[in-house]
């Protein structure tokens, strides 16, 4: 159980490291299953048969909604980024993650979706729309992509319109896909050549073209601050304007047509915080469109999709209103009298902490209380009970839970005998960043620098045994093995407590710069996860700790879990960032990543129960994902040739050729090759940084054994003094690929002569 000191005092440099994050490893398979909770925003629906599938900030959703008046959440899968978009197309679903692009789904199990297959385009992914066995997609900033998903395991692009805006949205007709491109209006293109596709024409609206609907010969825009923007383009090298319906003081974000009736997604732009509305508008005359009614929608966006009489919503946004997310269903049988049939809805929270017995996990949240939940089913995680409004962690002992309130303030005793009613037994007035719990004897650290032990044998009157007060301050982390209690903060302190009214400092090591934000103990070997990333101690002897090694992290290493040779640590920073690390300690002089995940939220616990792995994730909620095949193998990329030619004249151009081996035991991704004019033939990688960079050239993806030359064409610059040199090529230098060994990258040649 982790409780998290205020980080706003605690200044960090958080390094972005391409690709640090997302879900890869050598020899380790990472798949998402599901999640529960979060602050969760509804951001676009599908209805198929009798489900609903919604795209939410925290990955898919689905729901059963043959009942309308109650709909069923019966499956989740959990996306590492904000799901924006979703298309569903007879067995296959397709989503779009903000930064992760196209994910294409099975869903003929919808209780169980299964991820075919993805594509990360190079934009901000906003819009779907599938036609036969080609994706197209808004890209934002990066117009229009097309992507072939006759294959769904391997998308391929097929090609792209760069539009001038920011597409925002895209539907398609026929051979012609009509792009909602923000702040360049409607934009028109030819895409009956998937490789070339070509504009044919263009309508720049008044306001911010969000999203586009083609019916017949009308293309129908929510338009921004400019409403409802109907345009026709029968002629589609000169769309023309029809008619217009803005409704005063708000912004148009979506609109549906359904036959003459428009749905129209609006709010008030001069108050953020107010609901969405939906408005339906009759356009059976385009020139004089006519509201026929509204309806508020709970949060502060709104998405429709219409099918017979029914409206589903996806709502989402107005985190201080705690009714604002989720799913409506509206009967419009009647569309001037829209009634609500029914409605789940989605409470915001943050989950802090979490602990797993059997297919139980008990979840500690700043806004949801403590929720004792059903994994059993981890693609559909089902809460059995809970109790109270906002608690920071939790640990549990039989049917006991020791729940830490608000803020780290206060010990709670809930008696969980019957998860549906579960039953406050008594409480201990103490701070609390960490606890354990041993039978009738909790530990815990107050994050200052002081242990605690407290007899909770009867738990109406918990009673203190006996207390530490260590040498280091701000003591974070907690772990106890038997009589010994290791606690972790700015250094690891090693006390015994088998006599809880005197409790024994044995040892200590020294980390004044790093604070320590966890400690997991196996054996003899201390892991402790802060600041400065993964330390790993040799505590056999606690009178002389022992540094083993360590393993450098961007961002906040919150928490940490080790099983077998293997550490997750759940890894908090900027919003690409966040997620889980694993990590191959067999040798901890130099443990190795094996694979990382990331989060929505920000990565706050980790508990490990066989190849599941859940962890608390703040917005992002509770996730759960499995880790199968855990193999410390890697790629190990070398130089062994390179070859340029000896004399080197000013102005002149020249080839510089490298082969790159890959000699490890795993496939090597796609990387790069730097070249470098040098003084020296140090192959040393950090001799580089005073060498003359040339230029680089990427390299394909290499498979164990296998070779690759890369060949670059260099204008030898006039500035080069005159005189001896070396040319270096440097494989992967920006470090991207997790190798066996990170100092054998650099190539020599023999000395070159520039004249």
């Amino acid at each position: 159980m982790k409780i998290f000191p205020n980080k706003k005092f605690v200044l960090f440099v958080i390094v972005f490291i391409a690709l640090a994050f997302n879900s890869f490893g050598a020899g380790v398979n990472i798949k998402s299953l599901g999640f529960y909770g979060g602050t969760t925003d509804y951001n676009d629906v599908v209805v198929s048969g009798s489900y609903a599938y919604v795209a939410t900030s925290n990955g898919l959703i689905v729901f059963n909604v043959s009942n309308p008046s109650a709909p069923t959440k019966v499956g989740t899968y959990g996306t590492q980024d904000r799901a924006i978009s979703v298309f569903v197309s007879s067995n296959t679903l397709y989503l779009l993650g903000s930064s992760s692009g196209l994910m294409i789904f099975d869903v003929s199990d919808p209780s169980s979706p299964v991820l075919l297959g993805s594509y990360d385009t190079p934009g901000s992914a906003q819009g779907v729309y599938v036609l036969g066995t080609k994706a197209y997609i808004a890209d934002g900033s990066s117009g229009l992509q097309i992507i072939d998903v006759s294959n769904p395991s391997s998308p391929l692009l097929l090609g792209t319109y760069d539009t001038p805006g920011s597409a925002w949205g895209v539907y398609v007709l026929d051979t012609r896909a009509y792009v909602a491109d923000y702040t360049s209006g409607l934009q028109i293109i030819d895409v009956s050549v998937s490789s070339s596709p070509i504009l044919v024409g263009t309508y720049d609206t008044p306001g911010q073209a969000n999203s586009v609907y083609v019916l017949g010969s009308t293309a129908y825009v929510a338009d921004g601050t400019s409403g409802l923007q109907i345009i026709g383009i029968s002629d589609i090298s000169s769309p023309r304007f029809l008619g217009s319906y803005n409704p005063s003081y708000s912004t148009a974000s979506e609109v549906y047509v359904s036959g003459t009736m428009v749905y129209l997604a609006y709010k008030d732009y001069e108050d953020y915080w107010a609901p969405s509305r939906q408005i339906i508008i009759d356009v059976s005359n385009p020139y004089l469109p006519a509201e026929v009614s509204s309806y508020d929608t709970p949060g502060t966006t709104s998405v429709a999709y219409v099918l017979g009489t029914t409206v589903y919503v996806a709502c989402g946004g107005g985190y201080y209103n705690s009714s604002s997310r989720g799913l409506q269903i509206i009967d419009v049988s009647d569309v001037s009298n829209p009634v609500l049939s029914g409605s789940y809805i989605e409470l915001p929270g943050k989950s802090n902490d979490v602990y797993v017995s059997g297919e139980t996990a008990y979840v500690s949240d700043d806004k949801l209380g403590f929720q004792i939940i059903d994994v059993s089913n981890p693609t559909s995680p089902v809460s059995l009970g809970s109790i109270y409004s906002s608690v920071d962690g939790v640990s549990v002992s039989a049917n006991t839970a020791y729940v830490v309130g608000d803020f780290g303030y206060g010990l709670n005793i809930i008696d969980m005998l019957n998860p549906a009613s579960l039953v406050f037994r008594g409480s201990y007035d103490m701070s609390v960043s960490d606890l354990s719990v041993s039978g009738n004897i909790v530990y815990a650290v107050d994050g200052e620098s002081a242990l605690q032990v407290i007899d909770v044998s009867d738990p109406s009157t918990p009673l203190p045994l006996g207390s530490y007060f260590g040498t280091h301050s701000s003591a974070q982390g907690l772990y106890v093995s038997g009589n010994i209690a290791y606690v972790s903060g700015y250094g690891l302190e090693i006390i015994d407590v088998s006599n809880p009214a005197s409790l024994v400092f044995q040892g200590s090591y020294d980390t004044t710069a790093y604070l320590g934000y966890d400690v997991f103990v196996s054996g003899t070997t201390a892991y402790v996860a802060g600041s400065g990333g993964l330390r790993i101690m040799d505590v056999s002897d606690p009178t002389s700790i022992e540094f083993l090694g360590s393993y450098a992290i961007s961002g906040w290493a919150n928490d940490i879990y080790v099983s077998g040779t293997t550490a997750y640590v759940a890894v908090e920073g900027d919003y690409s960032l966040s997620g889980l690390q694993i990590i191959d300690v067999s040798d901890p002089s130099s443990p190795k990543l094996l694979g990382t995940y990331n989060t929505p939220g920000d990565a706050r616990k980790v508990f490990v129960s066989g190849s599941k792995v859940y962890i608390a994730d703040g917005s992002g909620g509770l996730r759960i994902i499995k880790v199968s095949n855990i193999e410390a193998n890697f790629p190990d990329l070398t130089v062994t040739n390179i070859k340029a030619s000896k004399t080197l004249k000013k102005g002149n151009s020249y080839f510089l050729t490298a082969t790159v081996k890959n000699k490890g035991k795993a496939a090597a991704e796609v990387s790069g090759v730097d070249f470098y004019l040098s003084k020296n033939n140090n192959k040393n990688p950090g001799s580089v940084s005073s060498d003359i960079w040339i230029n680089s050239k990427s390299i394909k993806a290499l498979k164990k054994g296998k070779s690759a030359k890369v060949t670059l064409k260099w204008k030898v610059p006039m500035s080069v003094p005159k005189g001896k040199y070396y040319i270096k090529a440097f494989c992967d230098s920006g470090s991207i690929i997790v190798e066996e060994n990170e100092n054998n990258n650099v190539g020599v040649t023999g000395k070159v002569t520039v004249k």
